[in-house]
């Protein structure tokens, strides 16, 4: 943009012409007619020079005088069209000027707004805060700042105090926090919610935690009823025999007396022979009780010998559901552990084989359990011929209360209590995977 030649300093350069002629009258007309060439040659330069001068001078000044309007319109500009509201306010808090977005906040006519009380347009909660926040501005010359909520659409603002122009007039910015405020009441309410919400959700983890218990208990109470009532079946199986025989002897001895067959020695007999017979029933019932006994101290017991006892206690009963068992072994092994709940993991291994035989109605039912020692470690296999266990619950089979079978014939915890007595009480893995013609578990300590 070019320089405009401004008029307004004409006046100015004629009088410093008029002075400097008034300077060169004032000189001796001798001196001035008379003086020599070169003289007159420097002078002229010099008041060339000083010409120039003054019209570099002259040049400055419309610049700067340029510059200072230009800025002056920005300011106006930034000052008129800014986001915030500007209003300049008096020692009273009337207001002398303010932009259009003060105008806008407050609510009117910017014309109309000059001369006004600024505290009228506050609301009447925040006008009391308002007066102190003006004190404290005037009194002390410093930047404050406070929330006011205004008349107009319940507008909430921040005012800041800005630096004062003098000791009676200063000015206040104004940013609209509405949507603050309303998003911090909004953060504020969700915060309580999310508190209750967990307040909530701890009552009901606890709930639920203790249900779970409940129910825990519940099945391990039905757990162990179920394996009670197998235990009952199979000592009726294992007294069956010799109830049968016991009887038989009663009642022979009933048709020999007062014959001449009934002699002492005859009774003598039958005597011991039922006495045997009743020894026999009484270890039974010694066998399944101790059985059932807990163990609390590690001990070193035979693996074979533990597989033996299991299956004298199942295998009247096995063999009446025409579920034959073989066993075979290939060593002697010997593990550190708990050698009746290790009897319990054999026992529901070969219940849930016995099951899946029976529910299947395989002709050929038979159980073969194998025990060998392999790198170090004891191992026993469990096989059916049952026809194996699907791909889609292979995985689930040592899950907690997870069952294929009826609600009345099975709760679903007797692989998971079996693979945490091996896994957990007793540092081994039990495992399962279909073998050829069934499901063969896998018992490594």
């Amino acid at each position: 943009m070019g320089i405009c030649k401004d008029e307004a300093l004409l006046p100015e350069i004629t009088e410093l012409r008029r002075n400097a002629e008034a300077l060169l009258k004032a000189k001796s007309p001798d001196a001035y007619l008379f003086r020599k060439g070169e003289d007159n040659q420097r002078l002229i330069q010099e008041l060339e020079i000083h010409r120039i001068e003054l019209e570099m001078q002259n040049a400055e000044l419309r610049l700067a005088r340029y510059e200072l309007e230009l800025a002056l319109e920005r300011f106006t500009d930034l000052y008129e069209f800014a986001p915030v509201g500007y209003l300049t306010l008096d020692s009273t808090g009337i207001i002398n000027s303010l932009n259009l977005a003060g105008a806008s906040l407050i609510g009117g006519v910017r014309t109309r707004l000059i001369g006004c009380n600024f505290r009228q347009f506050v609301a009447a909660t925040y006008r009391i805060s308002f007066s102190d926040f003006l004190g404290k501005v005037l009194t002390c010359q410093v930047k404050e700042s406070c929330d006011v909520a205004l008349l107009k659409n319940g507008i909430i603002v921040q005012i800041e105090a800005m630096a004062t122009a003098s000791g009676e007039e200063f000015r206040l910015a104004l940013i609209d926090i509405t949507e603050k405020r309303r998003s911090e009441e909004a953060l504020a309410v969700k915060q309580r919610e999310l508190e209750d919400l967990n307040s909530c959700l701890v009552e009901r983890v606890a709930e639920a935690v203790c249900e779970q218990r409940r129910m825990d208990q519940i099945a391990i109470v039905q757990d162990r009823r179920a394996a009670m009532g197998e235990m009952i079946a199979n000592i009726a199986h294992q007294w069956r025999q010799p109830l049968n025989v016991l009887g038989l002897n009663l009642q022979d001895m009933s048709l020999a007396y007062g014959k001449a067959e009934f002699t002492k020695e005859y009774l003598k007999a039958s005597v011991s022979q039922s006495m045997q017979l009743i020894m026999h029933m009484s270890h039974t019932i010694d066998d399944f009780r101790n059985f059932f006994k807990v163990d609390k101290e590690k001990v070193t017991f035979s693996v074979n010998q533990v597989i033996r006892k299991t299956l004298a206690l199942v295998e009247e009963s096995f063999k009446g559901q025409m579920v034959c068992t073989v066993f075979n072994s290939k060593s002697e092994p010997k593990v550190v552990g708990y050698p009746n709940e290790y009897a319990q993991v054999l026992l529901n291994v070969l219940i849930n084989s016995r099951d899946a035989l029976v529910g299947n109605s395989i002709d050929d039912a038979r159980i073969v359990i194998q025990s060998f020692t392999e790198a170090g470690k004891s191992i026993v296999t469990i096989t059916d011929n049952a026809g194996g266990i699907t791909r889609e619950i292979i995985d689930r089979v040592f899950d907690p209360y997870f069952t294929t079978k009826g609600p009345d014939k099975g709760t679903g915890i007797g692989l998971f209590m079996s693979k945490t007595i091996i896994e957990k009480n007793m540092g081994g893995t039990l495992t399962v995977h279909n073998a050829e013609g069934g499901a063969e578990f896998r018992i490594e300590l």
